[in-house]
């Protein structure tokens, strides 16, 4: 007996436009996970009339910008603009396990407990806890100078985080205030 398709595939998100002349299609995804496509060659197109085709991926290309995460994806059977253009709106559909295998991996976050904060060449503390944010995580910080501060997790504020050296390289603190 077959399996119903919510057990067999899960949806990753959906085309939102055309970009480019060569059939490139721009995905949004429905969960963040930035390593979604590297083990995805094969996903599933749900066409108007509900059923799934499958597209082979020919190439990816992630951009993250402002928190928000999608993907560039180039289909071997799209060929061209006008082909993109029909995929519009189409939902995108993956193999569950593969989907929650990825899921699981990017669950296994890195713990940046006792990290250093960095900023402008200074030592400014240690990361004492990792508040979860539907937003994005924010670091709990005891300062050197005996206070609390919040960094959250975001570009604007974290520049690089370092696992090696469990360093965390920061800017524009002085927009935050301590607690």
């Amino acid at each position: 007996m077959l399996e119903p398709l919510e057990n067999q595939y899960a949806k990753i998100g959906y085309i939102a436009r055309s970009h480019g002349v060569a059939g490139d299609v721009l995905i949004i995804p429905e969960l963040y996970a930035p390593t979604l496509f590297d083990a995805l060659d094969l996903v599933h197109i749900v066409n108007t009339r509900g059923d799934l085709i499958p597209a082979r991926v020919e190439s990816v290309r992630v951009q993250e910008k402002n928190n928000r995460l999608s993907f560039f994806v180039k289909f071997e059977h799209v060929t061209d603009r006008t082909q993109a253009e029909e995929l519009k709106n189409l939902a995108v559909f993956a193999d569950r396990e593969i989907v929650e295998s990825l899921l699981d991996a990017e669950d296994v976050s890195l713990d940046l407990t006792s990290f250093e904060i960095w900023s402008q060449g200074k030592r400014l503390g240690t990361v004492e806890e990792v508040i979860e944010n539907p937003a994005h995580p924010i670091l709990q910080v005891f300062t050197d100078d005996q206070e609390q501060m919040l960094i959250p997790i975001v570009d604007e504020y974290v520049v690089d985080i370092d696992e090696e050296s469990q360093k965390i390289q920061c800017q524009n603190l002085e927009q935050l205030s301590s607690l």
